[in-house]
C-alpha cells in the first residue's frame, strides 16, 4: 500500500514526493537548552530548484538529502508536521515552474 501523499503530478508530469526518514536531535550550541537543531534524513535527495523552495521559508536550511532547523524541543512535532507539507509544496512548485528549454536556431 501506498502512502496517502507519496507523488505528485502537475502538467502529466509526476515525481516522488520526499519522506522524513530518520531525525537527529542535537542541542543547540548557540542556545543550549532552549533550542535544538534537527537534521532530517530524506528518502531523496531535493532537486536545486526544491531546495530553493524550502529554503524560501526562512525556517529550513535543504542540502542534498538532508534538511535542518532549529526550533524549541517543544515545537518538534510541529516543525515535523510543517517539514512533511514544505516538502510536498516544494515538489508541486518544482513541477509547474516553466521549465527552461534552450533551442539553439542555425
Amino acid at each position: 500500500m501506498w502512502p496517502e501523499v507519496c507523488f505528485e503530478m502537475v502538467e502529466g508530469q509526476m515525481k516522488v514526493v520526499p519522506k522524513v526518514k530518520a531525525v537527529r536531535i542535537e542541542e543547540s550550541w548557540q542556545i543550549p537548552g532552549l533550542r535544538v537543531r534537527c537534521v532530517a534524513h530524506l528518502t531523496r535527495p531535493l532537486s536545486p530548484e526544491e531546495a530553493r523552495i524550502m529554503e524560501s521559508t526562512s525556517k529550513f536550511r535543504a542540502t542534498g538529502g538532508t534538511v535542518t532547523y532549529v526550533c524549541r524541543p517543544e515545537e518538534f512535532e510541529e516543525y515535523e508536521s510543517r517539514l512533511e507539507w514544505e516538502l510536498g509544496r516544494a515538489v508541486r512548485a518544482g513541477l509547474s515552474a516553466p521549465s527552461r528549454r534552450y533551442s539553439i536556431s542555425h
